[in-house]
């Protein structure tokens, strides 16, 4: 029970029924805070076609349905952002952001709610957050020349450089080919591979090990509806690429999501170019705020000229897996507090490895 009046059911996601569905799209459509890609429903349902675990939590009052949470839940009772490490960001499908989750876990299996990326202006997740930050965002509403204009009075030199990079580029006299929604599945190939290489390159988490995150790929790139597109974003010089990206749009909302770019025309800063490509050819075709995502990276500091709160945290119930994992943290903020320098920071990062993995792979 959510409070006296709310009810709980938790479904495998493809038993959701035509009312809780039709439910989804309703709450959706009537909060703007839910118009990434990530909340559509169409975008859950191919999530859950390639993931066994792929669970919903139904609120609901008085036989309608108020919300809905998409999780995927492990044989041990603990719940996640559906996708795992590819869940950059998370929520309840709702009109009512101050739904009680913890209540609504109660009467549930679940034993913890790990969550990352979570809208923290829904009360039930800031509530129990251990850490709120926020979540950077490109506004492009007022129009793409008043997005730049704002940047270059926050940052004049930094926009400098990047006209200058343009200016070096088109006088170079390269064939230079941009493409905003590139079709060609060989390019996705080649993106994907330099992606991952990347990732082995830099020592960090390669989440397309697992099968379902490339299958899921696959997926996206197909998927060419209003409410939901694969999109990926090329840049050619004389034939070769040099930069790409792959996200996902809704009808309103771009979410920055995989991008590359070729070591061989570094020079160029062929990244940040397809970037500034991108965001004047989408504003075009309707798209009003690309999503860049939390962290201090330095071309989000450059570019961003919003953001929204994200809570990264759990809610737990009495439960021995709940303990477990109570103890591993503790052990971490133990270790912190010993005067024993890089090492301190050791447990911590193995737990988030760990966690990461068992995200990834539905443990």
């Amino acid at each position: 029970m959510a409070n006296r009046a709310t009810t709980t059911e938790l479904v495998p996601f493809a038993g959701l029924s035509g009312a809780q569905r039709a439910g989804w799209r309703a709450m959706r459509a009537a909060n703007p805070a839910l118009a990434s890609p990530y909340f559509s429903l169409e975008f859950t349902d191919l999530m859950a076609d390639r993931r066994h675990d792929a669970q919903a939590l139904v609120l609901s009052r008085k036989g309608y349905t108020v919300g809905i949470l998409p999780m995927q839940l492990s044989r041990w009772g603990v719940a996640r952002p559906l996708g795992g490490p590819l869940a950059d960001h998370h929520g309840l499908i709702t009109e009512e952001n101050d739904l009680d989750i913890a209540a609504a876990l109660e009467s549930s299996p679940i034993s913890v709610l790990r969550f990352h990326g979570a809208l923290a202006q829904q009360s039930g997740f800031a509530a129990k957050a251990s850490q709120i930050e926020p979540s950077w965002t490109v506004d492009l509403s007022q129009g793409h020349d008043a997005w730049l204009e704002s940047r270059r009075l926050a940052d004049a030199k930094a926009m400098r450089n990047i006209r200058a990079r343009q200016r070096k580029l088109a006088e170079s006299g390269l064939d230079i080919t941009f493409r905003l929604d590139d079709r060609r599945p060989e390019a996705l190939g080649a993106t994907f591979a330099n992606k991952r290489e990347q990732y082995h390159r830099t020592h960090a988490f390669d989440v397309f090990i697992a099968k379902w995150a490339r299958d899921l790929v696959g997926d996206l790139f197909q998927h060419q509806t209003q409410d939901l597109r694969g999109c990926l974003s090329t840049l050619e010089i004389n034939g070769q690429l040099a930069a790409a990206h792959f996200g996902m749009r809704s009808e309103t909302v771009l979410h920055y999501w995989f991008p590359v770019f070729w070591p061989e025309y570094a020079q160029y800063g062929p990244g940040l170019l397809l970037f500034m490509e991108m965001a004047r050819a989408m504003n075009a075709s309707g798209i009003g705020t690309i999503h860049l995502g939390p962290g201090d990276a330095d071309f989000k500091r450059k570019l961003a000229n919003a953001s929204f709160d994200i809570a990264s945290g759990s809610i737990e119930q009495p439960s021995m897996v709940a303990g477990l994992m109570a103890a591993g943290a503790g052990v971490d903020a133990f270790a912190g507090r010993l005067p024993i320098g890089r090492v301190a920071h050791w447990p911590g990062k193995a737990l988030r490895r760990l966690d990461t993995l068992a995200a990834a792979y539905g443990i």
